[in-house]
């Protein structure tokens, strides 16, 4: 009998150390939903693993799905044990809390987690939180306007022209772009704009723009289009959050309503002149193409979509990928991307 025992504690562990391997790979590639699934497999046999919960969190967060992080991150506080623990504890916390809109909040739990000694991993990852969020020192003498539906954040260097001339612009552009969406963001957009053209941010070690869309936060360069990075919080936060992006679809989105008022399919014609790709390979197989060329082609490409059948995009949105695409059009999507590719010739 307890051999019996012993065999069955053996393959049981060996089962939720293969789990834990599947949930961790999920979640790095940032399979979130996948991630969960795991996640909550281990917690059935082993409520109290703190990685899993973590995990579960982190994913619930990075999906949109605060409510659900909450109750997970809120379990991390009882289980909690090291100083590391913790610090992933209040993370998640500060996390879950800014894309609830509990700023005040968020930012008391970043304050816990930076007066913790912690390994250097541990440290950059909370780092690079606060300093997307708006919480570092660094933000310390920036510039706050409020619209109706965006929180801007500039840096000292702009004007006072240029900062209304931007918040006039982006707050159409958001109204503009939400006609079509019809998104219910949880929070207004917190859009930080730096006073430079350059693409690399050294302080953020990244380039500009960018969107965390989950948390309604984007970062922007000065000389960046009205609407392009609205849009990818717009079309995050349409329907239900947790959705599965790709490149070639969400960047299109972020193109076809940049309200650049430009006529998309001629850009994307002279671009795809200088480089020719298979589109449903680069969707597909997600094949690398210079952003030079992608942005302008998946732009009107999305444009086109969108022309074809409102209903239908707004389904593809939800998922991106191809395969998703040929359960909501059917065959008709081959068609389609060959006639838009005819388009470009």
């Amino acid at each position: 009998m307890k051999k019996t025992l012993l065999i069955c504690g053996l393959i049981c562990s060996a089962i939720c150390f293969s789990q834990k391997k599947q949930m961790t790979a999920a979640f790095k590639a940032k399979n979130y939903k996948e991630a969960v699934s795991f996640g909550q497999k281990i917690l059935e046999s082993n409520p109290g693993d703190f990685e899993s919960n973590l995990i579960i969190s982190a994913s619930y967060n990075s999906l949109g799905y605060f409510h659900d992080a909450l109750s997970y991150s809120k379990k991390l506080k009882s289980l909690a044990e090291s100083d590391e623990q913790k610090s992933w504890t209040f993370m998640q916390l500060m996390a879950v809390n800014y894309g609830l809109g509990n700023k005040e909040v968020s930012r008391k739990y970043y304050d816990k987690a930076k007066n913790i000694k912690v390994p250097e991993s541990v440290a950059a990852e909370l780092s690079s939180l606060a300093k997307g969020f708006g919480f570092d020192s660094f933000y310390d003498q920036w510039i706050t306007v409020e619209t109706e539906n965006i929180i801007f954040h500039f840096e000292p260097s702009i004007s006072r022209e240029i900062r209304n001339k931007i918040a006039e612009t982006r707050q159409d552009a958001f109204v503009k772009g939400n006609e079509f969406f019809g998104a219910k963001l949880p929070k207004k957009i917190d859009f930080f704009v730096w006073g430079s053209n350059e693409v690399y941010n050294q302080f953020l070690k990244r380039n500009l723009g960018f969107t965390l869309a989950a948390y309604c936060v984007s970062h922007n360069r000065l000389n960046q289009t009205a609407g392009h990075e609205i849009a990818h919080n717009l079309s995050f936060w349409q329907g239900s959050p947790g959705k599965i992006k790709t490149e070639f679809i969400n960047e299109g989105i972020g193109v076809c309503f940049d309200q650049n008022g430009d006529n998309k399919l001629e850009v994307a014609r002279k671009a795809y002149k200088k480089s020719p790709f298979d589109i449903k390979k680069v969707w597909a197989e997600n094949q690398k193409v210079s952003s030079e060329v992608l942005y302008p082609v998946a732009g009107a490409f999305v444009q086109f979509l969108v022309k074809h059948n409102k209903v239908r995009f707004l389904e593809l949105n939800n998922n991106q990928t191809y395969e998703n695409a040929k359960k909501i059009y059917g065959d008709e999507i081959d068609g389609l991307i060959e006639n838009f590719m005819n388009k470009l010739n």
